[in-house]
């Protein structure tokens, strides 16, 4: 396949019968999602196919757009990345299930509403729970992906392609989901295509695996065969990256704490139940507290809900506070007041959505360099443009990025653009919030070893917000649990995933996808 000339993929073979699960794995750029997307004839303007695509006897390159129209969620579902973008926003969650039913067959509106119910209860959103008036903002993350499989698997199709269905999710969620993928597979001998970066979700679930690199599979074979092997180069390179634990050259200094939370509280109104009745209120943070010193690493981990980004939205002076108290350096952060210019230039945030995160409208260039208007003399010129493309370039990036629009980038690309915007005025605090959930292995590692790196030189801190427990394992110093807004186990972080005190700990670890010991140990 090539767009506009310009060669994507290369002679790509590959089998998928029914009943079986084929696990695709690759870094950004690799010609995985094309791949998938010529399957399903969604390719871009320009875009041009070699070679067959044979579904069920018929060449889906030859096909027309009438008889893709036909096949598209009746033959073929597919499950995106993103739940929200796939989702319209302004239509309930029944109303999108039961467009697609009433596409495809010869029913009634009210028998497609129905199916549509029927199809939400098959992959756990029961109707007495979520009801089919509900829009997708009101659902959670995991929610909102379960409705994306509803409308994927509701005229039960014969293969699912699910691109990076559990990126963000966290880890006892993701492990239902997958769950949910085996059972409809098994329940319907139904075929499933499964992009992902994470190797030890294709390692529980996968029957076959092929790896793929710069449009070109590397590597392809039984995954029990890949996992002990290792015989590819790239293959092997993938696993040592998966498992890499950065290193840490310097030991935070535990002097006075660079920020320290006493008894934080944080509520949200709810609305009223009657006319006249007082109105209730929920508890995010339920009086927490935490320290974190200069160049120190701190994670907190904890399911979707818990609490764990209002925290970090109060710490950033983004959401009131209702009780307790924030200091940073030994200042006071009032409740209600907008944080100074000199406090802004000590905390930085890296927010999971990078593309809500940016102005679509703006270069990189511009994006990169926002937080500069902060410091007092912000350079200018050649100097903020030089500024600008040697960050970009630290985070993997090419300096020629600047000038691009962020539409242009892959989801793990504007990971990295979000991390360089919080880098270039090296802040005492950066809050990275699922930060690199959506980095492939190989450059999730040299970001994590950049993180380290500036951990040491700069005595730069960390407060780690992930759902990923090996990331967080690998690159913090303590690591703290929430559960419904509350601290229920903090330590160092190696004493926590060896020795978890608390049941809700041990039911996170227990969830959490493993990579195989010949891989694990390989790395």
């Amino acid at each position: 396949m090539s767009i506009h000339d310009t060669p994507i993929l290369h002679d790509v073979s590959l089998e998928l019968k029914p009943g079986a699960v084929l696990g695709i794995i690759g870094e950004s750029g690799s010609g995985k999602s094309m791949t998938a997307l010529s399957i399903m004839q969604l390719l871009p303007h320009g875009a041009s196919l070699t070679g067959d695509i044979i579904f069920d006897g018929l060449d889906i390159v030859e096909a027309t757009e009438e008889q893709m129209c036909d096949i598209r969620g009746n033959d073929i579902g597919m499950v995106f990345q993103e739940p929200m973008t796939a989702l319209n926003p302004v239509q309930t969650i029944g109303s999108q299930v039961a467009e697609c039913i009433a596409l495809h067959m010869p029913v009634s509106h009210r028998e497609s509403v129905k199916q549509a119910a029927a199809v939400l209860e098959r992959v756990g959103l029961p109707n007495n729970q979520f009801p089919l008036s509900r829009y997708p903002h009101e659902l959670s993350g995991g929610q909102r992906q379960r409705v994306v499989i509803a409308i994927a698997v509701a005229l039960q199709p014969k293969l699912l392609i699910a691109d990076e269905p559990t990126t963000a999710l966290d880890v006892t969620t993701q492990a239902e989901i997958l769950t949910l993928l085996q059972r409809l597979v098994k329940d319907s001998d139904m075929a499933m295509m499964l992009i992902t970066h994470d190797l030890a979700v294709v390692s529980e679930v996968a029957d076959d695996i092929v790896i793929m690199r710069n449009g070109r599979v590397v590597d392809h074979g039984k995954t029990s065969n890949i996992f002990d092997e290792l015989a590819h180069p790239y293959t092997r390179a993938l696993f040592e990256a998966s498992s890499h634990a950065p290193e840490r050259l310097n030991e935070a200094k535990q002097i006075e704490p660079l920020v320290k939370l006493t008894n934080l509280v944080c509520e949200y109104p709810l609305p009223r139940k009657t006319f006249f009745g007082a109105r209730q209120v929920f508890r995010a943070v339920n009086e927490v507290s935490l320290t974190i010193h200069a160049g120190e690493s701190v994670g907190l981990v904890g399911e979707s809900g818990c609490g764990k980004s209002t925290l970090a939205r109060a710490l950033l002076g983004l959401s009131p506070i209702q009780g307790g108290s924030i200091l940073l350096h030994g200042e006071r952060l009032q409740a209600g007041v907008a944080l100074s210019r000199k406090v802004r230039r000590e905390l930085q945030v890296v927010f999971q959505d990078p593309y809500s995160s940016f102005n679509p409208r703006h270069r990189v260039a511009r994006l990169v360099a926002e937080p500069l208007h902060v410091l007092d003399n912000p350079p200018t010129g050649t100097e903020r443009a030089n500024l600008v493309r040697a960050t970009l370039e630290s985070v993997g990036l090419s300096g020629d990025d600047a000038d691009k629009y962020i539409h242009e980038f892959s989801g793990g690309q504007r990971q990295r653009i979000a991390i360089a915007r919080a880098l270039i005025i090296r802040p005492a605090l950066i809050i990275l919030d699922e930060a690199v959930s959506a980095l492939d292995v190989s450059v999730r590692a040299q970001v994590l070893d950049l993180l380290a790196g500036l951990a040491d030189s700069h005595q730069l801190a960390y407060l780690f917000i992930s759902h990923d427990l090996s990331v967080v394992r690998n690159i913090t110093d303590r690591v703290l649990v929430m559960k419904a807004g509350q601290i229920v186990e903090r330590g160092n972080t190696e004493s926590v995933f060896n020795d978890p005190q608390h049941e809700y700990t041990k039911r996170l670890l227990a969830a959490a996808p493993q990579l195989p010991a010949s891989a694990s140990q390989t790395g």
